[in-house]
């Protein structure tokens, strides 16, 4: 191969020669593939780069960014196979989320598609593994240039073996026990087994066309109540639909829609976590709520994002607080963002947040105003309660549990979880309904009552409660459950 070589009586360098330019082929490989052996290919839509990289130990690892990575131990071969979901093209989107998609045509057809490019792919890597094994073996040794090919030929052969065996090996079910890194880590709470998932989907898909007209028939019923306590008596009362925690279900986006259209609502607060994960596909979900042609007011939470609050902004007739004062339908109100709402991340160590939720109430409750207050909006309890010993009227969520607290002369109100706790209410053991609040409050003066909703899907029943907030009514005690209930 290389002239000192061709001496017979030097036939230990020789050997040693030959292993090192074989090796140096095998490395050159190797490094080709893990260099320059990335690929973007379009999948139906989907845009995935992929890419082999050598390492210890064999592993599959999906990037979902910003959320996070799914990884598994698939095969024994010393290969990590990165695939990463770069971009899900609009018309895919629209598709996916549309109702009358054929989930099943689609996957079909990633099914028959992605084999040919995952050829493509292996072809590929066999392409620049020998690439780099010539291209290196002839930069250290100058061989050659027959001699080169052959080398290049071994090194790419040793790729192909070991990718050959890490296909053999390879095990799909690995991921059903995968580990998870990132945002995407809280899957594991928010994601249930696919069976037991699908089968509650059965069921609310069974139950969920009843939706709107049913709120038509609660709206008829509320007059019952209005004969025995009517809060719209003043012609200036303001009605208020309180929502939060949509957690970016589609048919929390219809149930608002409609008690907005139903009861003739002034404008609409959201004491936030409209998504999830706060991802600009979640929001696509949302849409719906643009089609509400009243005022709608956001405090972001601690599962929306800078991209959600883009969102909400541009809406029509919105306000996100942001600290500021607005005044809407004749009411001041005031409100801040969760902390966590600026980034990624969805919780913290415990005496982290704690500490970021105090400031967020601390920076309210410095807040110099020569306006009167009519209600506060943040989405955390823990900030509400801080504040009711200066503002009388709070607007807060996070808990997915419906209530009206009474702390000294403040009232804290909580509508619960308007899309019924997202995909994890889908198949908690314990049923999580719609639900909301109908305000009724007159600027400057105070709220008068509550109308609490509860809807659920499974056993489609409503449920509608008065809560009277101010009254002199010897027969109504205030904050306290009163007679006017309504449920079927």
């Amino acid at each position: 191969m290389l002239k000192v070589i061709q001496r017979p009586d030097q036939s230990y360098l020789r050997i040693f020669l030959i292993i090192a330019v074989l090796s140096t082929a095998v490395t050159g490989s190797f490094l080709g593939v893990y260099l320059l052996g990335s690929a973007t290919y379009d999948v139906e839509g989907l845009s995935l780069n992929m890419s082999i990289k050598p390492a210890w130990h064999g592993e599959t690892i999906i990037h979902l960014a910003p959320l996070g990575t799914v990884s598994a131990s698939t095969h024994k071969a010393p290969l990590v196979f990165n695939i990463e979901l770069q971009y899900i093209g609009t018309d895919l989107a629209e598709k996916i989320l549309s109702p009358e998609v054929d989930s099943l045509g689609f996957l079909t057809n990633l099914r028959e598609h992605l084999p040919r490019h995952l050829q493509g792919f292996a072809g590929q890597q066999l392409a620049v593994a020998f690439a780099g094994a010539l291209v290196l073996v002839w930069a250290l040794w100058r061989p050659r240039l027959r001699y080169s090919f052959l080398a290049a030929l071994f090194g790419s052969l040793v790729f192909t073996l070991v990718l050959g065996y890490g296909v053999k090996t390879y095990d799909v079910q690995a991921f059903s026990e995968p580990n998870y890194t990132g945002v995407i880590s809280l899957a594991t709470e928010v994601i249930p087994e696919p069976d037991e998932l699908l089968e509650r989907l059965d069921e609310v898909e069974g139950q969920t066309h009843l939706l709107v007209g049913n709120i038509r028939r609660l709206f008829s019923s509320v007059s019952s109540l209005e004969l025995l306590s009517d809060p719209e008596q003043e012609d200036d009362t303001v009605k208020v639909l309180l929502v939060s925690d949509l957690q970016s279900n589609p048919i929390g986006v219809e149930f608002i829609k409609a008690l907005a259209r139903n009861f003739r609502v002034n404008l609409v607060v959201d004491a936030g976590d409209l998504t999830d994960f706060g991802s600009p596909l979640e929001t696509h979900l949302t849409e719906g709520l643009d089609e509400i042609n009243v005022p709608y007011v956001f405090s972001p939470g601690n599962h929306d994002s800078t991209d959600t609050i883009e969102f909400v902004r541009g809406m029509r007739n919105s306000e996100v607080l942001d600290g500021r004062v607005v005044t809407v339908s004749g009411l001041n109100i005031l409100g801040n963002a969760d902390p966590l709402s600026s980034g990624i991340e969805v919780s913290l160590d415990r005496s982290e947040w704690n500490k970021l939720l105090d400031q967020q109430a601390q920076e309210l409750l410095d807040k110099p105003s020569e306006q009167n207050i009519d209600l506060v909006v943040v989405h955390n309890p823990r900030v509400a309660r801080q504040l009711a010993p200066i503002y009388p009227l709070i607007i807060t969520g996070h808990t997915h549990q419906q209530s009206i607290e009474f702390i000294d002369d403040a009232v804290i109100l909580n509508p619960g979880s308007s899309g019924a706790a997202g995909m994890r209410g889908l198949y908690t053991d314990q049923v999580i309904p719609y639900s909301a609040i109908i305000l009724y409050i007159r600027p400057g003066q105070g709220p008068t009552a509550a109308d609490t909703i509860k809807y659920d899907p499974l056993s489609d029943r409503f449920y509608i409660e008065r809560k009277m907030l101010q009254t002199n009514a010897p027969d109504l005690v205030q904050g306290k459950d009163t007679p006017l209930a309504s449920s079927y």
